[in-house]
C-alpha cells in the first residue's frame, strides 16, 4: 500500500493507493495536520512517498509516525517519467509542480500549461515532447487578498463579486483579484502559444481551480490531485527521489 502526501503551503491533502485505486483522500489544514498527524494516518503501509513544499515542519510530523528511513521525500530531477525539466537548476522546481508535470505527461502528450490555483498561482508549460520550458509564480488569490487587507486601513477583506463596473469595495477586490490571476495565466498561455506556435491545452488544478475557470476564455480542463498522481507514477517507476 502506498501513501501519498502531497504537504503544501495551507493544506496536506493524502491518499492510499493499493495499485488499483485511491482510498482515502483526505484534504487537511497544515496545522492540524502537523499538530497531530497520527489521527490522519491509520492504515499500514509499505511505502511513504511525499511532495513537501512546506518545509521541516512536515517532515517532522512524519518523523513521529514513520520511521526515518521509510519516508521518500520527492526532489525534482533533470529527467524523469517523460519529462525533461529544463531549470537552470533542476532541484530547484518545487516537488508539486514536477510531481504535477509527470501526471499531465501521462495524461496529455500535447503543448500545454498547468495551471495551479492555491496559496501560490502557478502557470508551468510542458511541451508536447516533454519538455518544461518554465513557468511562474505569483501569489494565489486568497493570498493577495490578505496582502491586501493587512497593508491598507480602508480595504477589508469581505468577499466580492466580480463586476465589470466595481460599485463597492468588496466587488472592487474581488474583481481586482480575478483580474490579476486571469492576467497571469493568459499572459503566460499567449507568450507559449507564440513559441508553439499555435494553441495550446490548458489543464486546471488546485483549490482556486473552479474559481477561476468561469472567467476562462479558452479551453480548459480541471484535474483534481496531480500531485497524488504524479507521486503514484513516481512509486510505480521506483523514482522516490
Amino acid at each position: 500500500m502506498l501513501l501519498a502526501i502531497d504537504a503544501g503551503n495551507s493544506f496536506v491533502k493524502l491518499a492510499y493507493h493499493d495499485g488499483q485505486v485511491w482510498l482515502d483522500s483526505q484534504r487537511i489544514l497544515l496545522l492540524d495536520f502537523c499538530r497531530e498527524p497520527k489521527q490522519y494516518l491509520q492504515r499500514p503501509v509499505l511505502k511513504v512517498m511525499v511532495s513537501n513544499v512546506a518545509g521541516k515542519i512536515v517532515q517532522k510530523a512524519l518523523e513521529t509516525v514513520f520511521p526515518q528511513q521509510s519516508i521518500y521525500f520527492i526532489n525534482a530531477a533533470a529527467f524523469t517519467y517523460g519529462v525533461r525539466n529544463q531549470y537552470a537548476e533542476p532541484e530547484q522546481l518545487g516537488a508539486d509542480r514536477w510531481c504535477a508535470l509527470i501526471a499531465v505527461r501521462e495524461l496529455i502528450q500535447e503543448d500545454c500549461v498547468i495551471v495551479s490555483l492555491g496559496t501560490a498561482l502557478t502557470v508551468d508549460m510542458l511541451t508536447s515532447d516533454g519538455r518544461f520550458l518554465g513557468g511562474v509564480i505569483a501569489p494565489g488569490m486568497q493570498l493577495m487578498r490578505m496582502a491586501l487587507a493587512q497593508a491598507t486601513d480602508a480595504v477589508a477583506p469581505a468577499v466580492g463579486r466580480v463586476s465589470t463596473f466595481p460599485s463597492n469595495t468588496a466587488d472592487a477586490v474581488q474583481t481586482g483579484l480575478t483580474y490579476a490571476a486571469l492576467g497571469v495565466i493568459e499572459k503566460t498561455i499567449a507568450d507559449f502559444e507564440k513559441q508553439c506556435q499555435g494553441p495550446v491545452s490548458c489543464i486546471l488544478t488546485g483549490g482556486g481551480a473552479i474559481e477561476i475557470s468561469s472567467y476562462l476564455t479558452r479551453p480548459f480542463k480541471v484535474v483534481d490531485n496531480l500531485v497524488l498522481d504524479g507521486i503514484r507514477l513516481l512509486a510505480q517507476q521506483g523514482n522516490a527521489a
